[in-house]
């Protein structure tokens, strides 16, 4: 690898920084720092496109890495960027100094977590309706980050129709149709940033 190209962590650690609602934590296409910790918050992981589009990738919440790159011209980069979804996100930097076999150990099942849901995705989008699908990834949002309250589950995500949108590889009118019809059903509420499921194992 070229060495103006290459960036490594700092060796002082732990390293905490703090993001408040909107913010840039990683940018794509510029040099890959290694991988990031969510110790606490909600983060976004988008792709811009050649055509000047984005796409939406990812949810991550605590607990999962950030971090995925490319080759360019011997450089590595990152390949999306990441944004705060919540005020008082706080995100980690691995160490180097950290045990290797366990610093493997936890970027390896962050990859495959990434791989599984990519595949996921593929499926859904080959042989899964558009109405189905926003269903699929709303109730999966719902299991991973909502909190139950008895039969109900509250899902905060601050995230628009045409996010919700990308997320899904639908388009905005079908997302707002198909809340609107789940909603008319009482099988959900919702308002700004927020999904209440009446009962998300029968949704």
């Amino acid at each position: 690898m070229n060495n103006s190209c290459h960036h490594t962590l700092p060796k002082q650690f732990p390293s905490l920084l703090k993001f408040g609602k909107g913010e840039r934590i990683l940018i794509q296409d510029e040099l890959f720092g290694g991988y990031f910790l969510i110790k606490s918050g909600l983060v976004k992981t988008v792709r811009n496109q050649k055509k000047g589009t984005s796409r939406l990738l990812s949810i991550k919440n605590q607990g999962e890495f950030l971090g995925e790159f490319y080759e360019e011209e011997g450089c590595q980069k990152s390949s999306y960027s990441a944004y705060a979804l919540e005020d008082n996100t706080w995100i980690e930097m691995i160490s180097w100094e950290e045990d290797p076999s366990h610093k493997l150990d936890r970027i390896l099942r962050t990859l495959q977590e990434e791989i599984f849901s990519a595949r996921k995705r593929l499926e859904r989008m080959l042989y899964i309706g558009a109405e189905e699908r926003i269903i699929q990834v709303i109730k999966d949002l719902g299991y991973r980050l909502g909190k139950k309250f008895g039969d109900e589950t509250l899902l905060k995500l601050p995230l628009t129709h045409e996010e919700i949108a990308m997320l899904t590889d639908t388009s905005r009118q079908t997302v707002t149709m198909v809340l609107s019809s789940l909603k008319s059903q009482n099988k959900i509420n919702y308002s700004r940033g927020r999904i209440l499921f009446r009962n998300l194992d029968s949704l």
